[in-house]
């Protein structure tokens, strides 16, 4: 059950970003951070370790093009943060 929630909430933000640059209006907030963090790691860590592995988030049209952009939000500064 966990895991088709998942996957229908972030089929629902890849749908969101669609037509949004970035969750909750024409700026960056804590939601996008917060997701961020999450996804940032996702293919990487969660497929791995947990199986949730059914799409990755580069398979995502929209949240893998949000994600890039947050990655290199103010100059690359977001990014700088993420040690993979």
């Amino acid at each position: 059950m966990a895991f088709r929630e998942l996957f229908d909430a972030l089929d629902h933000f890849d749908a969101h970003l669609a037509s949004r640059r970035y969750l909750c209006g024409p700026v960056l907030t804590e939601a996008d951070v917060r997701l961020f963090v999450t996804l940032v790691r996702f293919d990487e860590v969660y497929v791995v370790h947990f199986k949730t592995n059914r799409k990755l988030i580069r398979e995502y049209k929209h949240l893998h093009g949000w994600l890039r952009d947050v990655y290199q939000y103010a100059g690359g500064a977001v990014g700088r943060t993420v040690n993979m």
